[in-house]
């Protein structure tokens, strides 16, 4: 029996990345943005990273979730951090460790909005 986990839970999964070493996995937080409520196929869960790494400039793909707010207290996250809606994967749903949070429908409008533009999609 699985975990039962929805579109914008902050949770914390083993994150691929390149290293001039080759592929590695850490475990990073990352915002689910696939509709549970969708009859799919596989045990999948699609994602967006989320990093603390803050830089001046946000793109416009990019959403920040700034600590003391009620977005940041309702995420679980740690410290002030990035969404980045560019940064989209698929997992198993098997590979979640645990939820931190969850982010409200309010601040999902947000992110949806930037998960468009960085997909092209118009509204």
């Amino acid at each position: 029996m699985s975990t039962n986990y929805d579109r914008g839970d902050v949770v914390i999964v083993p994150f691929p990345f390149v290293t001039s070493e080759g592929a590695a996995q850490k475990a990073r937080p990352a915002l689910i943005i696939s509709d549970n409520s969708i009859e799919r196929r596989f045990e999948d869960l699609i994602m967006v990273g989320i990093t603390s790494r803050i830089v001046e400039d946000l793109k416009e793909t990019e959403y920040k979730i700034v600590d003391g707010t009620e977005a940041f207290k309702s995420s679980g996250l740690a410290k002030t951090s990035v969404v980045r809606c560019e940064y989209i994967m698929t997992l198993p749903r098997r590979l979640v460790a645990r939820r931190l949070g969850h982010l409200h429908d309010e601040i999902m409008m947000e992110v949806d909005k930037k998960l468009k533009l960085s997909l092209g999609i118009e509204d």
